[in-house]
């Protein structure tokens, strides 16, 4: 089989059903490499709402906590990619434990001081910190998403991911539910702590990690990671737009229905069960068509879903189309991941992780500040239609963009060693 060959049909060498995902159940390390994204994941999701709250036991005000939330959510995005090339050069094992310990010490800076004298701390140095956590957390995704396509054999590649995928979808689904229960049963400020001593089990958990070490070739890999990776992150903005329009905007639109706002929380736990749910039958068999494909036309569909929830005059209808969204989602996420993956050289996984992430960061927040800005003057069908108009257009250019690249450059080398 041919280098191009592969590419087309990546899936072609991939383990299907169950067998891929025993595979990588199986491979040695594995419940060390689960282990620490959960600890580093966890955190991460909590933090947001975490943050909130801790804004309003310090200054009493929920509007600094959601700038600290910000605060957090943009340092995450701005530095996850050049936190992540660190994956690719460093130990994996030595630079997970950093960014863990980094991330347990700024946490626990924020909320221990909280426990004991709410205005303990200024808020810029709640900012500085909570802008800091978000900034050292940011290249784990990647990096630790490179360790595990590194650990497990080729033809689980596929399986791996959508397990990864998976379980950064539940991560993301349980971790506010976390916060509440937190916040019902203790202060506000005590979120924050459990994010921090999360994030040190993690520091000792990451010591059983399997070394997988990345190949050593050029640096000039930094110029190719952004030659062949600049159309990928835009059609995981887009979906991130999609997700990020359904938490902003749907109580709102669900309001308008005659539908009491509320509901949105079950919908939107919904929206997250069937995406677990799409990740697992994604991983389980071999598609058609190669990941590129794969990734577009699950960005598509998941665009029109969430355009006719938008458009859809009942309240039933909205909440049928954002659950059938959901199943949609980690799949068009796990595709998209695999198919970077092939396109880069080894030595530049982490990197291209992570700017996938960052994208998705960006995507999300852009959709909030869509809504924010068009729910008043416009009305919510328009602020949400402008976000899918928005995801519509990245996606087209992401794959109208990686076709050309596809066509003009020779693929790396790693991509040739797949077995056929």
């Amino acid at each position: 089989m041919t280098t191009t060959e592969v590419a087309e049909h990546p899936t072609a060498a991939a383990d299907g059903g169950l067998r891929g995902y025993l595979q990588v159940a199986k491979t040695p390390g594995m419940p060390a490499w689960t282990t620490v994204v959960i600890c580093q994941r966890l955190p991460v999701a909590m933090s947001p709402l975490a943050l909130v709250y801790l804004g309003k036991v310090a200054a009493n005000s929920y509007s600094i906590g959601a700038v600290l939330a910000g605060a957090n959510a943009l340092a995450e995005a701005a530095t996850a990619g050049v936190a992540g090339r660190r994956f690719d050069r460093n130990s994996p094992r030595d630079e997970v434990q950093l960014v863990l310990v980094l991330q347990a010490l700024m946490l626990l800076t924020l909320a221990i001081p909280t426990l004991f004298d709410s205005k303990s701390l200024p808020i810029w140095a709640m900012l500085l910190l909570a802008a800091g956590a978000g900034g050292v957390a940011s290249g784990a995704h990647g990096g630790l998403r490179a360790l595990l396509v590194r650990t497990v054999d080729r033809p689980a590649h596929h399986a791996a991911l959508s397990l990864e995928s998976t379980l950064t979808t539940l991560v993301w689904a349980i971790g506010p539910g976390i916060v509440g229960l937190v916040v019902l049963f203790a202060d506000k400020a005590w979120p924050l702590l459990v994010c921090g001593v999360l994030a040190l089990v993690g520091v000792f958990a990451a010591d059983a990690l399997t070394e997988t070490h990345p190949p050593e070739d050029a640096d000039a890999t930094r110029v190719r990671v952004l030659r062949l990776s600049w159309p990928a992150p835009f059609q995981e903005a887009a979906v991130l737009v999609c997700v990020g329009a359904a938490y902003t905007g749907l109580p709102t639109l669900l309001d308008k229905l005659g539908t009491d706002a509320g509901v949105a929380g079950p919908v939107l736990a919904g929206f997250a069960v069937t995406g677990i749910l799409g990740g697992l039958i994604y991983g389980s068999r071999n598609w058609p068509g190669s990941y590129r494909h794969q990734s577009t036309a699950l960005v598509l569909v998941i665009i029109a879903l969430i355009g006719a929830a938008v458009v859809m005059p009942t309240a039933i209808g909205v909440i049928v189309l954002m659950t059938v969204a959901g199943l949609v989602g980690t799949p068009a996420l796990a595709a998209r991941a695999a198919g970077l993956q092939e396109l880069l050289p080894e030595r530049a996984w982490a990197t291209g992780f992570s700017g996938l992430y960052a994208a998705g960061g960006v995507g999300f927040g852009a959709a909030g500040l869509i809504v924010a800005a068009l729910l008043g003057p416009a009305g919510i069908r328009t602020a949400l239609l402008a976000c899918v108009a928005l995801a519509a257009a990245a996606a087209i250019v992401g794959a109208f963009g990686e076709e050309r690249l596809i066509a003009r450059t020779p693929l790396p080398p790693s991509t040739s060693e797949q077995p056929s």
